[in-house]
């Protein structure tokens, strides 16, 4: 679950799937509902496990569309235009 959504912001839970497809399960999939979301409103954007395994292109896309603040997160076309920039056409099939 987005951080977002837990509490109760406008958000995208795009990065979320993007962690959940990497890593293989989503943040806190171990923990309990209850336990899960009190995690996320403690400790805000979930961190990756082991984000030296990911390339810095997707380092960099999941940080610039995990931003809490809304103001400064960037839109799914921004996300597209990176993805576009980098020669990575598949990613703007998931993206519209």
């Amino acid at each position: 679950m987005a951080p977002e959504v837990v509490t109760s912001s406008p958000y995208s839970s795009f990065s979320i799937v993007t962690i959940e497809m990497v890593e293989g399960e989503p943040p806190y999939f171990k923990e309990t509902g209850a336990m899960a979301r009190a995690l996320i409103r403690q400790n805000g954007t979930p961190r990756l496990q082991e984000p030296r395994r990911l390339s810095a292109l997707l380092r960099d896309f999941l940080e610039c569309s995990l931003e809490l603040d809304e103001e400064r997160r960037w839109s799914a076309q921004e996300l597209l235009q990176l993805a576009l920039s980098c020669r990575i056409p598949s990613l703007s099939y998931y993206i519209t």
